[in-house]
């Protein structure tokens, strides 16, 4: 008996989640909608218990899965992410540069045959790519958001500047360019505040790594801010060489940290 009841609740709270989701990804759709932004393709919203990250995309023939982490199913961050990621999607029906893998995958192809690319830096570069992509899909979200979820975001953002180098220098160009992808989705925005918690650890990052690091961080923040959806596909792609230089050089100095050696 109290097997047979543990197991009906265990029911009930999936269908209850169900139709959470669902609910959500309604709600998603119609926010985009009444925005102009129509994603036309049939989409689900699915939980996968044992997932790291917040969720992800991914096609299956006609249909795309949003995969939902069963952890952030109680975060106040849910409906921001499904807008996100069906941005994603909204941009891939689109066919924008940005969502063409092949470009990606021929580019990475080009530096490992000239650079000879290790698998650490080729994770970076594409975590770097991931950036590129998601501060252009999150103009649809920000342009979705009210103002309550655009102050949770900004409280997101700020969660992702790291204050202080590894010593590592591949680590480390991987930490720089996520700082300048959190400063540039505000500044892309009119949302960063000068002097605030989120500048001042950024301030204490630059130091720390070395004097030219304000220069590269400059370069990517604004490569990141003024990042353009409707390239084509050969600016793009010129625009993807140059941004994957900057930190593959950034990658391979031989510049190590005075307090971390």
């Amino acid at each position: 008996m109290f097997i047979a009841r543990c197991r009906a609740m265990k029911v009930m709270r999936a269908a209850n989640t169900d139709k959470s989701l669902q609910n959500t990804l309604e709600w998603a759709l119609d926010r985009m909608k009444q925005k102009g932004y129509v994603v036309r393709s049939k989409v689900t919203l699915d939980v996968e218990p044992n997932l790291a990250i917040m969720g992800y995309a991914r096609k299956e023939g006609e249909t795309h899965r949003i995969m939902i982490s069963e952890w952030a199913l109680d975060s106040e961050m849910l409906g921001g992410l499904v807008l996100h990621e069906l941005s994603h999607v909204y941009y891939t029906e689109k066919g924008a540069s940005s969502h063409n893998n092949e470009i990606l995958e021929e580019v990475i192809g080009e530096l490992r045959e000239r650079d000879g690319l290790r698998a650490k830096e080729t994770e970076y570069l594409i975590d770097a790519f991931n950036h590129l992509q998601n501060i252009m899909v999150d103009d649809i979200v920000f342009a979705v958001m009210g103002d309550k979820e655009r102050e949770m975001t900004k409280r997101f953002f700020s969660e992702w500047v790291s204050d202080r180098p590894t010593g590592d220098p591949v680590t480390d160009a991987g930490l720089l360019c996520r700082n300048a992808f959190a400063v540039a989705s505000l500044k892309r925005r009119s949302l960063f505040e000068k002097g605030n918690d989120m500048f001042y650890r950024n301030a204490s990052f630059m130091t720390a790594f070395g004097t030219k690091s304000e220069q590269d961080f400059e370069w990517m923040e604004g490569f990141l801010e003024k990042a353009d959806v409707e390239w084509g596909a050969e600016k793009f792609r010129e625009a993807l060489e140059a941004y994957f230089d900057k930190i593959l050089s950034l990658m391979r100095s031989s510049s190590k940290l005075d307090d971390l050696r």
